[in-house]
């Protein structure tokens, strides 16, 4: 059975509140296409999808990045796992191939991946769909196999625009954008990083730490049992002293493993991991749907919840990278809630590379992560985080309009799959991962 191509889409249909840039032509697109990816591609197939603006412009929405497969794998191949994911979203790509070697057709290195790439041409105009431009980008500059001399082969290969000479990059940067050297470096902050020493520390506190929240619940009233652990979070997000803008991000250093196990502790509580992901996700779980006490004890250990908009982008950025350092340097054992709050977070900044990489890593841990299986099918085939949710004012709009309704759906399906797995396991025992 042929293997199926590794497939990754970090920068699809942009939220409202995403940087925005602009390019003149080919060149300056694959410019800069690190910084709308997060990282610096090679040997890979990436696809946009092109998408009409208010002003009626095309402007990139979806993007799709593919690594190149085996010479000889069928292109037919390459292209469904393409057309699949881009389909509902965009009827117009430009497709661009980073290929090894030179990038020229007579390189030999270079030959198969834009053999490649002609094969892409023909099955997108038998799918009736439209290739803006098709690049080819190698070692020494880039050609577009649409322009009128490359019948055969380029006359000459293009040097790239120097990026620091390029009007998008310079704004994408200002926006805070800038490249990984590669995608393996850019997926690192979601890997474990079981050698840390603080791993060690807080799987020993655990391991001293007695009962769960649930456990300690039935002797104390309300949810005043969960307050050490939201302050121990307050910390580790940098709103201990909440403030209308994101705090600098602080030193995995001034973490403490105490901090860390009651962070983890409390969100094995399923409606406490709920509160703090909809604190950090607008819309995803309405506080209505929260017990009120809960939602209170929250509020008054976090202060303002996240919010929708340009406003709150830098603040939702860098909780990301707050909780995925969580993530890195608790158990890897005990990192599900956490890696899937940041993933709903990256989903919510249309980071869906991030996103994807968290949900997996997640599941890998606990399979039966309801929230986590519910997210990343939505995360795989690009869904918009503010299409599927909803566009929610405030939480004062959480039982009404299309934030409300969507939220509680998938808070209704959240809980339902929860009922369905636990009826499972009882009848069945926990089964291996698929």
């Amino acid at each position: 059975m042929t293997s199926f191509p590794q497939t990754s889409a970090p920068f699809p249909s942009s939220p409202a509140d995403a940087p925005v840039a602009s390019v003149r032509d080919s060149s300056q697109l694959v410019a800069t296409l690190p910084y709308l990816l997060g990282f610096h591609p090679t040997e890979s197939l990436v696809v946009l999808g092109l998408v009409p603006s208010s002003t009626g412009r095309l402007c990139v929405g979806p993007c799709a990045r593919i690594d190149l497969p085996p010479v000889g794998t069928p292109a037919a191949i390459l292209w469904d796992a393409v057309h699949g994911r881009m389909a509902r979203h965009s009827r117009h790509l430009v497709v661009v191939g980073y290929v090894p070697g030179s990038g020229d057709r007579d390189d030999p290195a270079s030959a198969w991946g834009c053999e490649l790439l002609d094969e892409i041409l023909v099955l997108a105009g038998r799918a009736d769909v439209e290739v803006v431009d098709a690049v080819v980008v190698g070692a020494t500059g880039w050609w577009s196999l649409l322009a009128p001399d490359s019948a055969c082969r380029p006359s000459r290969l293009q040097p790239l625009p120097d990026p620091s000479q390029v009007e998008a990059v310079a704004d994408l940067v200002l926006a805070g954008s800038a490249p990984f050297a590669d995608r393996d470096a850019a997926l690192a902050r979601v890997r474990a990083a079981p050698e840390d020493d603080r791993c060690r520390d807080v799987r020993d506190a655990l391991a001293g730490g007695g009962r769960s929240p649930r456990a300690a619940a039935g002797e104390q009233s309300g949810w005043a049992h969960v307050v050490p652990g939201l302050d121990a979070w307050a910390r580790l997000l940098g709103w201990a002293q909440a403030s209308e803008h994101a705090p600098a991000m602080a030193s995995q250093d001034e973490w403490s493993a105490q901090d860390l196990a009651a962070a983890v502790t409390v969100t094995q509580d399923k409606a406490v991991r709920d509160a703090v992901l909809a604190w950090c996700a607008p819309g995803m779980i309405p506080a209505a749907l929260l017990p009120h006490e809960l939602r209170d004890r929250c509020l008054r250990a976090l202060g303002r919840p996240v919010r929708w908009g340009s406003a709150d982008r830098e603040r939702r950025e860098v909780l990301q990278e707050r909780l995925l350092l969580v993530a890195r340097v608790v158990p890897p054992e005990h990192a599900a809630g956490v890696l899937t709050i940041a993933g709903v977070v990256a989903w919510s900044l249309g980071d869906h590379m991030i996103a994807a990489a968290a949900l997996r890593r997640a599941l890998a841990v606990e399979p039966g992560h309801t929230m986590a299986r519910l997210v990343l099918p939505a995360v795989e085939r690009l869904a918009v985080y503010s299409e599927v949710i909803g566009h929610g004012r405030d939480d004062r709009d959480a039982r009404g309009g299309q934030a409300g309704r969507a939220a509680h759906d998938v808070q209704h399906r959240h809980d339902a799959q929860h009922r369905q797995d636990a009826d499972h396991r009882g009848a069945h025992g926990a089964g291996p991962m698929g």
